[in-house]
């Protein structure tokens, strides 16, 4: 099991595809609020009759004004997942050591590499303080256009695709509601489907099992992985859907894909899209391969853990 990393010689590229579907409320914040969100609170006449603004937290969107879940949480939450999964199982598989970066940063290049080798396959893949991971996690962008909204969704906006969930505040001495203290926050609904692209260079194939195996974490149902705030309430539920997986894997496939890349380009260059370069260009996996890599690297990785 020869440890590879991702600025060494040019072994392989994968781009593994899917959906995730919200299967509870999604709210991935972007640490602002919006008093406009939602129309205003009418006082009442003791009050004065005054107009008091209400302050939604929002949800992080793109250009479209769709949700978004940035790749960053993605590939958090399948890191401590899987970390919390093997850690305490396989050092070899799951482990950190943050306690010896310090002493890396002592060492020369060479030396420095060796000890990088040395690590988890989980650090290997995702990364550390130390040194850049593998795998580089897309943000997931909204394919749902839109979706008719039940009538228990307040303030629905279906443009947005989002509502607005009220929570209370709960004082943690006495573990009841604070008075007067509610928190709104936007949240995406059950039923919203995402694009899910990951992308990854000179990988193992016990780094592509360990990747496929975080992926199905989401589909646990003893301990599923969660996205978001508010997971203590059920929220941040997602199905992993598997698509297509496209990879270069050998010398002899890089060779024919620049072959066909070149021909193609020569043969009709105005119907070259941007789309046709980077991961993007990489050719699908057909059905059997996938099924082949899949089966070997889970029986790798089964047979790793001793299970």
């Amino acid at each position: 099991m020869e440890k590879i990393l991702k600025g060494e010689g040019f072994q392989n590229r994968y781009r593994i595809t899917g959906k995730l579907k919200t299967l509870s409320p999604l709210h991935v914040g972007t640490g602002e609020e919006d008093e406009n969100r939602i129309p205003k609170i009418q006082r009442s006449k003791r009050q004065g009759k005054a107009e008091t603004p209400v302050n939604v937290s929002t949800v992080i969107k793109d250009a479209r004004s769709k949700p978004v879940i940035p790749g960053s949480a993605l590939k958090g939450v399948i890191r401590h997942w899987l970390l919390n999964v093997l850690g305490g199982v396989s050092e070899e598989w799951a482990a950190t050591h943050d306690d010896e970066i310090e002493q890396l940063h002592e060492l020369g290049q060479d030396e420095q590499i060796a000890a990088v080798k040395k690590f988890s396959w989980l650090e290997l893949l995702f990364g550390t303080p130390f040194h850049e991971g593998k795998v580089e996690m897309w943000d997931a962008s909204c394919l749902t256009p839109r979706i008719p909204a039940p009538d228990n969704l307040l303030h629905w906006n279906a443009d947005l695709l989002t509502y607005v969930d009220t929570s209370v505040a709960i004082d943690p001495d006495t573990g009841t509601a604070k008075e007067n203290l509610l928190y709104k926050a936007e949240v995406v609904p059950p039923g919203v489907e995402f694009e899910l692209n990951i992308t990854g260079q000179n990988l193992g194939e016990e780094e592509l099992g360990l990747l496929l195996f975080g992926l199905q974490g989401f589909n646990s149902t003893i301990y599923p992985i969660r996205v978001g705030a508010r997971g203590g309430r059920g929220f941040g539920r997602m199905q992993f859907m598997p698509g297509p997986i496209y990879a270069l894997e050998s010398t002899e496939a890089i060779r024919k894909w620049i072959k066909d890349t070149m021909q193609s380009l020569a043969s009709s260059p105005a119907a070259t899209e941007a789309g046709d370069a980077g991961y993007f260009a990489l050719p699908e996996l057909s059905p059997e391969r996938q099924a082949e890599l899949i089966a070997k690297v889970k029986g790798k990785f089964i047979s790793a853990l001793g299970a």
